[in-house]
């Protein structure tokens, strides 16, 4: 894997590089991270790669690791990696895979009650998200899908409950109604304009400008910048 993450890196690399004022080329490799969703005491904090050269120099890549079952729900929530929320459910897979193979019946249909509420549960956090502006609607369109995806392959995998889809996806559908939609939409229109508003403010532009070029009301380029300064 530390191979596919240099080339990738490396790849990316190349994209952006360019001369500095040495007359020096450089590579901005990104900042990359790997993450592990199962826990394996074997995995490490980090991926470590040792690139030798001709002259013997060697220089060590390393990639840091995150293990995402040590983070619950508040974590991910408190740390901002709201896509990262729904894989909250693939935390059951190796509970309900001993289950099946251990043919428990009732392990399975224990764990499918906890599969429908943790789905809900995650659906609900999502949602509070979306009412507090931390994520568009389209994130939190994606976060509902994420989570129905999830509980698909979890039941057709592993607990075959003729309902569970179907009751997850009743839920989720609640919470996206059209008019979640378009809040959505209005929230991304509103987001774009403040950027707009703002690089202008930056680069020198006057309210009354701003609004000419922008075709803004002046009243809503006043708004923004009160929202995003004061």
């Amino acid at each position: 894997m530390i191979i596919r993450m240099f080339e990738y890196g490396f790849r990316k690399g190349k994209e952006n590089a360019d001369y500095g004022g040495d007359n020096i080329k450089r590579l901005y490799f990104p900042k990359q991270k790997v993450i592990f969703f199962e826990e394996n005491k074997n995995i490490e904090d980090s991926l470590k790669l040792m690139i030798v050269f001709g002259d013997e120099k060697e220089f060590l890549y390393e990639v840091d690791v995150m293990k995402y079952w040590e983070y619950n729900g508040k974590d991910l929530i408190e740390k901002k990696m709201y896509p990262l929320i729904p894989l909250q459910l693939f935390n059951l897979r190796k509970k309900l895979n001993y289950a099946k193979k251990k043919n428990d019946i009732n392990k399975i249909k224990e764990l499918s009650i906890v599969a429908r509420n943790l789905a809900e549960k995650l659906a609900i956090e999502s949602k509070e998200l979306f009412d507090q502006d931390e994520i568009l609607g389209e994130d939190f369109h994606s976060m509902l899908l994420a989570i129905q995806n999830l509980i698909e392959y979890l039941n057709r995998n592993y607990i075959d409950d003729e309902n569970l889809e179907k009751e997850v996806n009743i839920m989720t559908k609640s919470l996206y109604d059209p008019e979640v939609e378009k809040k959505g939409i209005e929230k991304g229109i509103e987001k774009n304009q403040a950027e707009i508003v703002l690089n202008m403010l930056g680069e020198g532009l006057d309210e009354a400008t701003i609004s000419r070029f922008t075709k803004i009301d002046i009243e809503k380029v006043r708004e923004i910048i009160k929202k995003y300064l004061n």
